[in-house]
């Protein structure tokens, strides 16, 4: 990663927010439409750091999850990664069953089907933003199921796409329904260091 990226300048953060807070309200509204449960999100954490430190804000390593890997490409590109704890991703997938558009195509219950709508949803708005407000097209691809323990299955992921050993990244925590018997999953956006570049540039914050 090339030495002005090695870290985000307050004024950088607080740009690049502009633009994912319109993506992460964006997808929360159709998230809430679609899945029939109201759907509070975070601020977004935005930031440069070691890929351990990231891994360990997502959840702790060691628990297993279900994730959701969508790689992008275009004028920028990077990954999205939606995860869900384990025991929490399939009783989150049967209450949204009968609500998804999606599922409602298939007769029978479809786990991958659920998240993989909701990775969808989330990835479209977070890469519509930038494409609105900076004027970079991005392509997406289908996103892909895993599942197992955090750190085996996000950790390969994220060296793939790191220089230096370190991660940039966009992360915002969904929670769906009441806070006490609710879902509670993350969403990641990892542009490469090269797209991060460009999307500084074009804010006209870039060192």
């Amino acid at each position: 990663m090339a030495p002005s990226l090695q870290q985000l300048t307050p004024v950088q953060q607080d740009a690049l927010k502009e633009v994912f807070n319109i993506g992460s309200g964006q997808s929360a509204t159709t998230l809430a439409e679609v899945t029939g449960l109201k759907v509070m999100v975070s601020v977004p954490m935005i930031g440069i750091k070691p890929m351990d430190e990231v891994l360990d804000s997502l959840a702790k390593p060691g628990i297993p999850v279900v994730s959701l890997v969508n790689i992008f490409a275009g004028d920028v590109s990077g990954a999205t990664i939606w995860l869900m704890p384990g025991d929490k991703a399939r009783e989150f997938a049967q209450h949204c069953w009968h609500h998804m558009p999606q599922a409602k195509k298939s007769p029978e219950f479809n786990f991958g089907q659920i998240h993989r709508e909701v990775s969808e949803i989330m990835t479209t708005a977070y890469l519509t933003a930038v494409e609105d407000l900076l004027s970079l097209m991005t392509v997406p691809s289908t996103p892909l199921l895993l599942s197992g323990v955090l750190k085996n299955i996000l950790g390969k992921i994220l060296a793939e796409r790191t220089e230096s050993g370190l991660v940039a990244y966009v992360q915002n925590r969904f929670t769906f329904g009441d806070k006490s018997q609710g879902f509670s999953g993350f969403f990641m956006m990892m542009p490469d260091a090269g797209s991060l570049q460009t999307m500084l540039e074009t804010l006209k914050v870039a060192d």
